[in-house]
């Protein structure tokens, strides 16, 4: 399919009395993708959100607010929500949010409460080591106390010699005087000095006792919250069904600042596919008991129609290629069909390895089944994968293998009845005979007589490629020209190209003697004739886009190019560094075989990366350049929910 499905404009005006049934009936349609009005168009105003949009929208606001602080989890079915029991549900959410936050606050002052008498309990643990009557030192008449942590000792016991002072890691008793207590406190300092509280009244074992209680109450305390919070939990399916429930209604409750309104009235403008346009017009109208006008039109030029893309399963993974570009503008020729056949097809050519294509189609399977997300992806490479297969036989590749020695040639033919042609090699200046494997064609090594040069048969067929491949994009955009502006416009800006084209190939033909003179002159008319079309078409930008043209073509020599760096990769790997190993046999079989993994694991994933990438180029630069343009919008029907 070249075209996306063919979009009608719908206009509806109705009363504001039916407007709650105008919405559920577009919703449960999933029809009709609304255009928003703006409040410039017509002087007409923008219209306001139906009566419970804010109810719903608070409740949305309760519900998110009580599901971030759990795991994403499983749904509960629930009936339809509308007036008659939305206050039950109303009334439920606002009861489990207050319970909620009530626990969140009573847990976060537990939590604090708990950290601080914690702390105390371990101070008091660390104090008792001193042996020490605190409660004799807090209420002595004489004495004064410092405890806390010093960061430097060095000095410290010789610099208090009227005090009693005592270190134990780094936290340090001083009992000293208390009329001396200010210049206690500023001899310590100079050590770094920290000090640590002591406000208790009763002795140290007391204390510690009556914290281990307050420690215990407040953990009864927290798993109390825990059981309230269990009790939540077991609304969680419940919750998460309500928010998606009060989501698509909050959808349906503000659709109407998408309308343009009267005093009494409003009008919803949108389009749909015209095959449905029937369908949606009789189910408005019976809903609505005819209180209402439908109106179907054809789109104007001013309007800017949604895309809508609807293609065969097979084809549908390959609008992930189109989408990474851009949306096709309606009316605009949509490429996913074409590029569903040539991009696998660029993909095989240059990577064309049976083995290479086995390994990726089996990876790219895995990828399908276990990654989800990558699911349209993994799709587009494993078709990739089953042409490079198809190319390995035409190229006789196999993990970079073309031929096997002569001796295994003779015993697969004598054991397997798989019996090798015979061939003459020369590598590094010494020639022998292999077993070639079947191929139709050798492109390592075949050539083509091209204008007295012999070149590489994948070169040459990559710019035969190119050729076509640009020239079919300058079709295109001949149509779209012709759809959009006529014929006159899409004769000059892109009917020229091809003009130009048959005017160097006549020269071309002339100069190979194929033809006379005649056709010299015909061919310097027509290329005069092109460059004045191309000029009036598309101005000097056409004019001096002319060399990038033929660059375009030579640029699909890559196709074969990438899948030359693959075979010389791959040739390195077996001839080079795995086979040398392998024929010294025992132990050094085991290191070849590694390092024929390891180098054709790094040849595979090339292999992947190399044609992928200069795959898409050739169709976002060479092929689209000459007819798309994108900035299509995608069909979205209002009640149609997002994957």
């Amino acid at each position: 399919m070249l075209k996306s499905a063919r979009m009608v404009k719908c206009r509806i005006l109705a009363p504001k009395s039916q407007a709650s049934l105008v919405i559920n009936t577009l919703y449960d349609a999933k029809l009709y993708h609304l255009t928003p009005h703006k409040k410039n168009e017509n002087n007409l105003d923008i219209g306001v959100p139906l009566a419970n949009a804010e109810s719903y929208s608070n409740a949305l606001v309760k519900i998110r607010s009580v599901l971030s602080q759990f795991p994403v989890g499983i749904k509960k079915n629930l009936p339809e929500l509308d007036q008659k029991n939305w206050p039950v549900y109303e009334k439920g959410i606002n009861k489990l949010y207050t319970d909620f936050i009530e626990i969140q606050e009573k847990n976060k002052q537990l939590r604090a409460e708990e950290s601080t008498v914690h702390n105390a309990q371990e101070t008091l643990k660390i104090f008792q080591k001193f042996q020490v009557d605190l409660a004799g030192l807090n209420h002595s008449r004489y004495l004064t106390y410092f405890f806390g942590t010093v960061e430097k000792k060095d000095n410290l016991e010789t610099s208090f010699p009227d005090s009693s002072l005592t270190a134990i890691d780094k936290h340090i008793l001083l009992v000293g005087q208390k009329e001396n207590r200010e210049s206690l406190a500023t001899g310590l300092q100079l050590f770094g000095f920290q000090e640590i509280p002591l406000n208790y009244q009763k002795d140290l074992n007391t204390e510690i006792t009556h914290n281990r209680q307050q420690l215990n109450k407040v953990k009864e305390q927290l798993n109390s919250l825990e059981k309230q919070m269990a009790k939540i939990e077991k609304d969680l399916p419940m919750l998460r069904a309500l928010e998606e429930k009060v989501s698509e209604e909050i959808k349906k409750e503000e659709l109407p600042l998408s309308f343009a309104v009267t005093s009494s009235s409003f009008v919803a403008e949108g389009f749909l596919p015209q095959e449905d346009s029937e369908k949606l017009k009789r189910l408005l109208e019976n809903n609505t008991k005819n209180k209402i006008h439908v109106e179907i039109s054809q789109p104007t030029k001013n309007d800017k129609p949604p895309i809508k893309l609807n293609h065969k399963k097979l084809v549908t993974p390959f609008e992930f290629l189109i989408r990474l570009f851009d949306l096709p503008k309606y009316k605009e020729i949509d490429p996913t069909s074409l590029v569903f056949l040539t991009f696998p097809l660029f993909f095989g050519f240059m990577l064309g390895d049976v083995g290479y294509g086995l390994v990726l189609l089996l990876g790219f399977w895995l990828l399908k089944k276990k990654v989800p997300a990558a699911k349209q992806l993994a799709s587009i490479l494993m078709f990739a994968a089953l042409i490079s297969i198809i190319f390995g036989f035409v190229f006789g590749e196999y993990f970079g293998f073309e031929h096997v020695s002569l001796e295994t040639g003779k015993a697969w033919c004598d054991n397997l009845g798989i019996c090798l042609n015979p061939h003459e090699v020369e590598s590094h200046g010494v020639t022998s005979m292999v077993a070639d494997f079947p191929r139709l064609l050798n492109r390592a090594h075949g050539m083509m007589h091209v204008f007295g040069f012999d070149i590489l048969s994948v070169l040459v067929i990559g710019a035969i490629v190119g050729f076509i491949h640009v020239n079919l994009g300058l079709l295109f955009g001949f149509v779209n020209e012709l759809e959009s502006h006529g014929f006159k416009h899409a004769f000059m800006a892109k009917f020229s190209w091809i003009m130009l084209e048959i005017g160097l190939i006549l020269i071309v033909l002339k100069v190979m003697g194929i033809f006379g003179s005649l056709m010299l002159w015909l061919g310097l008319v027509i290329i005069a004739l092109s460059l004045y079309l191309l000029g009036k078409g598309e101005g000097i930008q056409g004019l001096i886009e002319i060399p990038a043209l033929f660059s375009n073509m030579l640029s699909y020599m890559r196709l074969g190019a990438v899948g030359l760096a693959s075979v010389g990769l791959a040739v390195v790997v077996n001839e080079n560094l795995g086979m040398p190993f392998i024929e010294k046999g025992g132990f050094f079989i085991v290191i070849g075989i590694l390092i024929m993994i390891i180098g054709h694991g790094i040849n595979i994933l090339l292999g992947i990366i190399g044609p992928f990438l200069h795959g898409i180029r050739l169709h976002y630069v060479e092929f689209f350049g000459k007819f798309f343009h994108g900035g299509g919008k995608e069909y979205k029907p209002f009640g149609d929910k997002e994957e």
